[in-house]
């Protein structure tokens, strides 16, 4: 994929790679020798190529990776797949203490009264509890370093909100590890879980990162303010 992406996409900032389950795809699948731009034939020794003869069905796709290019245009294989993983937190109780530390931080100021305890009794009643829903993904590196996160969650605390949601919540990427795609890997497998559980609809609210979610394809339902903080109320319509 580098290769090809050097050879035929060079300087293209919006690239991203589908990590795709062949046995879901509703349309063909087909590896096939490279075509040459010259028209020449394909020789022994070149590898075959995936080619899918029409659209791709989202239930197919279960990981989007950002994939830009650099200051040169050029491509290297992303960090994402080279360091780190996306897993439920439930299956990561070692960083549930950190998961929590760095959750009270970021939003001390909207939520003022939660404490390391609250977030870390939230992970430990993850699926459905009490007739309600929340999960946690966690990103962890190599070395087993918590490296970011993202929740799914029924209710986000946002008052007389009329939306039914439920919510993308609680997005958080460790400084240290900006810029190579966390925040990206998290919220995908919040969506790819929202896909299976046949979700019409997922929504958040944000106060500054509008435009990072609007090029993901979220669209902005309303304004509102939360403990003094206008925020923008978003929605990803998860309908085919």
């Amino acid at each position: 994929m580098v290769d090809v992406a050097n050879k035929y996409y060079r300087g293209n900032s919006d690239m991203v790679l589908l990590n795709i389950d062949p046995t879901k795809l509703a349309s063909v699948l087909k590896f096939e020798p490279p075509a040459h731009l010259d028209g020449s034939p394909a020789l022994p020794h070149e590898p075959l190529f995936p080619h899918i003869y029409g659209p791709i069905n989202l239930d197919a796709v279960s990981e989007v990776i950002d994939f830009p290019c650099d200051e040169h245009g050029a491509f290297t294989a992303p960090l994402q797949l080279k360091t780190y993983s996306v897993v439920n937190i439930v299956d990561a109780t070692q960083h549930w203490q950190r998961a929590a530390e760095l959750s009270v931080v970021e939003w001390k100021e909207i939520f003022t009264d939660d404490s390391v305890q609250t977030y870390i009794d939230l992970y430990g009643q993850t699926g459905t509890y009490a007739g309600r829903f929340v999960e946690t993904y966690v990103a962890v590196s190599a070395d087993d370093e918590l490296i970011g996160m993202a929740t799914l969650v029924d209710d986000d605390e946002l008052p007389n909100a009329p939306e039914p949601g439920p919510w993308l919540a609680a997005v958080l990427t460790v400084p240290t590890n900006r810029a190579q795609g966390v925040a990206s890997a998290v919220v995908q497998r919040i969506v790819q879980r929202a896909h299976e559980l046949k979700l019409p609809a997922i929504y958040l609210y944000t106060n500054d990162q509008q435009q990072w979610y609007a090029n993901k394809g979220w669209k902005p339902l309303r304004e509102t303010e939360l403990n003094g903080i206008a925020h923008t109320v978003m929605c990803l319509s998860l309908l085919n």
